[in-house]
């Protein structure tokens, strides 16, 4: 039996509740009213946005990190019903959970990548609810196999927004720190082309260490401060890198925003962005043609104050699943 059989959890359809205006006009549709649940084991829908839960923060409790965002899938679901649907007629899909066992993350991770891997076997675009941070590396694996599978050679462009690198070493014991030194590792033990793009970074949450190691990676990275001093100069590096690259992993860690706005996160950071510059860099990818899945992590239900980082969580999430 593989990870994924054994990890594998059916969707909630009573999760996806809210407000309804209206039972026919489709014109005054919510979020919960154009969700559909589906099994992954049976799942044979094509081209399609499709919602998955990584139900795990066992990398960010091996990081040192604050538990709960394991929590923050079904916080997601359950918040966002009565959020105003301006997409398609047909909706999107949630095939449930991913939830790794107690200690086993690398379990997870797999299982994580089978199931991406799955997806996009069939051109769905999937849309992966954490979880830790950790999530991020699980989801690479999906990408790797479904590119060397199908598209080898192609350059892979990993865009994250977050205020933290994640390229911490990592040993023996992975964890939330570590998935984007794994990735390019991995990506270079395999052949396969990638390059990793940070847009957020907090210089006061990044050692000299972690900006070397950046540097020896040839990561590209654009400041919080920048960003700050003008969105329209710090979108330009956005551009360029996704110009670059055939395909785009697009990841999303609310740790990257203020904490007036995204307060229930795993590893808080200082100083922190406003949502429009991450909204703009949304719409660049899709824009683009090229956005091949994302992620939205670190979403933490036990921190939250008033809604405030799960509305801002949705905002992301309708961005992206539209």
């Amino acid at each position: 039996m593989s990870y994924l059989q054994q990890l594998y959890k059916e969707p909630k359809s009573e999760l996806w509740t809210g407000r309804i205006d209206s039972l026919e006009d489709e014109a005054q549709f919510r979020v919960h009213q154009v969700v559909k649940t589906a099994s992954l084991n049976s799942f044979s829908q094509q081209n399609k946005k499709v919602v998955l839960g990584f139900v795990c923060d066992i990398g960010v409790k091996r990081n040192g990190g604050r538990a709960g965002a394991a929590l923050g899938a079904n916080y997601l679901r359950s918040s966002i019903g009565s959020m105003c649907w301006h997409g398609s007629e047909e909706g999107f899909y949630d095939v449930g959970n991913i939830k790794p066992e107690q200690t086993k993350l690398e379990e997870g991770q797999e299982a994580l990548g089978e199931a991406i891997y799955s997806l996009l076997q069939t051109s769905n675009t999937p849309i992966v609810i954490g979880g830790g941070h950790e999530t991020a590396f699980g989801h690479y694996l999906g990408i790797s196999k479904h590119l060397q599978n199908h598209h080898k050679g192609a350059k892979l462009g990993i865009l994250n927004i977050d205020a933290h690198f994640d390229l911490r070493p990592y040993g023996v014991r992975t964890h939330s720190g570590s998935p984007f030194l794994q990735a390019l590792d991995h990506a270079k033990a395999q052949d396969m082309p990638l390059e990793y793009f940070v847009y957020g970074i907090n210089r006061d949450n990044n050692t000299d260490a972690l900006f070397k190691t950046a540097q020896d990676y040839k990561v590209g990275h654009v400041t919080n401060r920048e960003i700050k001093h003008s969105l329209k100069d710090s979108l330009e590096p956005i551009k360029q890198f996704i110009q670059e690259q055939d395909f785009i992993y697009l990841t999303i860690c609310l740790d990257v925003f203020d904490a007036s706005i995204a307060p229930g996160v795993s590893a808080p950071a200082w100083d922190g962005i406003s949502l429009l510059p991450a909204l703009e860099v949304i719409d660049l990818v899709k824009n683009s043609g090229k956005l091949l899945s994302a992620d939205i992590c670190e979403l933490n239900p036990l921190f939250d104050e008033q809604l405030r980082t799960v509305r801002t969580a949705g905002t992301l999430f309708g961005e992206l699943i539209r």
